[in-house]
Order: structure tokens, then sequence, then C-alpha cells
């Protein structure tokens, strides 16, 4: 018998048995036995929400005595900051927990005889990044109180420059706060320009005398 021959009896003989073959093969699913079991339990997207709620709450426990609620809600500025701090703390929080949840797998793992020296590192290595993640979660929260600190100063900065030009009306936009000028402040603001104007005369008339004596 010829190659080419030996070649098409071959495939003759697959395609008539393709059918019993994917029939007597498993299939995902067909046979549970075969299936690994879940390392565990946990529901990922619910443990990314209880990360949001603890990450708001952090930020509201950090910057409750230095804004309030109001203040916050009518600055733009500080709303969306608030935003993206929650989201970073969340990404923070939601990254110990997971790994918290390997380290306690690979406990698990160990505790049912898998003792591989390479566990062990894995372990330590996890335990490190644990420590790393509550250390950086420490010093973000005390950045992000100093920063509303300073930003509550500003603010109030700016509020006490713009009543010191007068008693003009205060009023809020989505750029923060702006000052309408009544007649009274813009008669005030001339008054001041002519009195230094005249200053400003009657200062260089003195040197003119001085110059002549």
């Amino acid at each position: 018998m010829k190659a080419k021959d030996e070649r098409k009896e071959l495939e003759n003989m697959i395609d008539q048995a393709s059918h019993a073959i994917d029939g007597n093969v498993p299939r995902p699913g067909d046979t549970p036995e075969l299936q690994n079991e879940p390392a565990f339990d946990a529901d990922l997207d619910e443990l990314q929400k209880d990360c949001n709620k603890r990450a708001r709450k952090l930020i509201k426990n950090s910057t409750g005595f230095v804004l309030t609620d109001e203040q916050v809600k009518q600055n733009p500025y500080l709303k969306n900051k608030m935003d993206v701090d929650i989201i970073s703390l969340a990404g923070m929080l939601y990254q110990m927990e997971c790994t918290k949840l390997m380290q306690r797998t690979l406990m698990e793992e160990v505790r049912h005889g898998a003792q591989h020296p390479r566990m062990y590192e894995v372990f330590s290595g996890l335990s490190k990044t644990i420590a790393d993640i509550n250390k950086q979660l420490l010093q973000t929260v005390e950045a992000i109180k100093v920063t509303y600190i300073d930003l509550k100063d500003n603010i109030n900065r700016k509020k006490e420059e713009l009543h010191a030009l007068g008693e003009g009306n205060l009023s809020r936009n989505e750029k923060g706060l702006v000052s309408h000028g009544t007649k009274d402040l813009i008669k005030q603001t001339k008054q001041r320009k002519a009195e230094k104007i005249k200053n400003k005369n009657n200062n260089n008339d003195i040197e003119d005398v001085e110059e002549i004596k």
C-alpha cells in the first residue's frame, strides 16, 4: 500500500470515529467530580462595594471637623476632589482585602498538607504587601486631612479678601465666590482711587519745591 493510500485510509478512520470520540470525551460541566472546588467563596463585587463605603466613611471622618457637608456641596472643586480621594482609598482597601483573602487561602492550603517551601515564601511576600498597604493608607489619610485644612484656610482667606472690598453682595457660581459691587462700593472705590492720585500729585509738588531751594 502506498503512502498516499495509507494517509487516505487514516483520514477515513478519523472522520468515521470523530463522532464517537466527541461523545466519549467529557465536556466542561458534564463531570462535576472533575472540576476544581473554589478556593474561597468571597463575593468580589460586594467586597468592592464595601471598600467604597469604608473609603467614604474614612474621608468624612477625616474631614468632618474641617468642612461641613454643606460647604462641600456648594464648592464643586471640593466635591470632585472628595470623590477622587474616595476612589483612591477604595482602591487601596480593595487591594488590601484581596491580598488578605489570598493569604488566608494559602494558609488553608498549608493546613490541608500542601507544605511546599515556595508557599511559605509567597506567604511572607503577602504579609509584607499587607503591611505596606496599611502604612500607605495611614499616610494617605493624614495627607488628605492636611490638604483639606489648607483648602479651608484658602477659602476663608478668599472670603475675607472679598469682604474687605466693601459690603457688596456675595454670590456663588461654578467658579466659586463672586462679589457683586453696589453703588456705595463703586463710589468708595472711585474715592480711594482719587485720593491715591491726589496724594501722588502732592508728593511730586513737594519734591519740586525742595529742588528749587
